[in-house]
């Protein structure tokens, strides 16, 4: 039903481009090559070579389905070739595990954000597995599982998240005694796997991360002897992999370091990651302005001397940062010449100075975001630029702006 849906869906959306033929001013280019390649420089240090991709809130902007769609063709291959593996993807809802079995998905997925106790107990999303992070959750899911079915006969399978000093989400180490009771009382729930989180990984300072570690430890050693059917043990993200040999651990989580929007020189060995994401438009508007003229809201930018200016069809509503105003730079042209953004970042228009830019006209091609990690409008330049972190950036991209998957 799910492929079904998938497929029907696909055609919806080809019926309707060709009734209202239409083409985007703003491409998402997603490069196949650099995400798989991402994959594997982890996958090369990953416990086991098992990597478990984060794709929540829209694979960080780089869209949920096109991302989903490249990794499981990925994964059918590892199956094929037994080479380490993703054992599932990782997505923060409910809304986004239907969504991908909606669109044909069928990797088994782990929600890693709350669920209400109703739609876990009542789910039928086949392959599916929950995050429990209280003690409160599992009662309830039993009370909410309808007398009218025998819950016995259908599992619900769930990760225990255990809180290991972050203090956000997950069982204290002081909870765990009571799960028995609620497995006791409501054999359906099966204990498929066990986690938790790094809170300050990405600090040269490892001591507090090393204390989570050996919290973490002693914990996976007395759950694991006490529940056969635990499968899956992770506590590392992208910059937790530098803790692999420490972690008691199968598999690791991979998100921000997937897409290349960290630095590869901080682990061992060294990797070497590549951003995955560019933003591609036009320029739509030309005029030439004098000396003194101002441009855009609040007349925060004056011109110092004749200039030649031009208009995207970007704003802070396709994630431009309004932070980047008077200070961002953009890729005019085949050329890719840098062009410093002038005036206020508007919800939907950006003004450059293209007064360098030897041959420009409407239609000139336009490098919003760059793939290259050196250049001055890659996402991880603007976060630098707007004392943020690449995450912002990144998700801050509508879902909206169409993406296209290339090699």
């Amino acid at each position: 039903m799910d492929a079904y849906n998938g497929i029907m869906k696909r055609l919806f959306s080809w019926l309707y481009r060709h009734r209202y033929p239409y083409i985007s001013l703003i491409a998402i280019n997603i490069s196949r090559k650099q995400l798989l390649h991402n994959l594997h420089e982890f996958m090369r240090i990953a416990p086991n070579g098992r990597v478990a991709p984060v794709l929540k809130s829209n694979a960080y902007g780089h869209g949920l389905i096109e991302v989903a769609r490249i990794l499981e063709r990925e994964r059918i291959k590892q199956v094929k070739t037994r080479r380490g593996g993703i054992p599932f993807f990782i997505i923060d809802s409910y809304f986004e595990a239907v969504t991908l079995r909606s669109n044909g998905i069928q990797t088994p997925l782990l929600i890693i954000g709350y669920t209400r106790p109703e739609t876990i107990a009542q789910s039928r999303l086949k392959n599916v597995m929950f995050t429990i992070t209280t003690i409160d959750t599992l009662k309830q899911i039993t009370s909410y599982q309808s007398p009218i079915f025998d819950f016995r006969s259908r599992k619900i399978s769930i990760n225990l998240k255990i809180d290991t000093g972050m203090h956000r989400q997950g069982m204290l180490p002081g909870d765990i005694d009571q799960i028995d009771h609620f497995i006791d009382i409501n054999p359906s729930i099966v204990i498929k796997g066990i986690c938790s989180h790094f809170s300050d990984a990405d600090n040269q300072d490892s001591s507090f991360t090393e204390s989570q570690i050996h919290k973490w430890n002693k914990i996976v050693h007395h759950l694991t002897s006490e529940y056969s059917s635990i499968e899956y043990i992770h506590i590392s993200n992208t910059d937790g992999h530098r803790f692999i040999k420490e972690s008691h651990a199968n598999l690791s989580r991979l998100g921000i370091g997937l897409y290349g929007l960290t630095d590869g020189g901080k682990f061992a060995p060294r990797l070497h990651l590549k951003p995955v994401m560019n933003m591609q438009t036009i320029i739509t508007g030309i005029k030439k302005i004098t000396r003194d003229d101002t441009v855009g809201y609040g007349n925060t930018f004056k011109a110092e001397k004749e200039m030649t200016i031009a208009n995207i069809p970007v704003g802070y509503y396709e994630g431009i940062d309004r932070r980047l105003s008077n200070s961002g730079t953009i890729l005019v042209g085949n050329e890719r010449i840098p062009c410093p953004i002038v005036g206020r970042v508007s919800m939907n228009i950006t003004t450059i100075d293209v007064s360098n830019v030897l041959k420009v006209s409407i239609g000139t091609p336009v490098t919003v975001i760059s793939d290259n990690a050196q250049d001055k409008n890659s996402i991880i330049e603007m976060a630098q630029k707007c004392n943020t972190i690449p995450y912002e950036i990144a998700v801050k991209i509508p879902s909206h702006l169409k993406k296209v998957v290339v090699a």
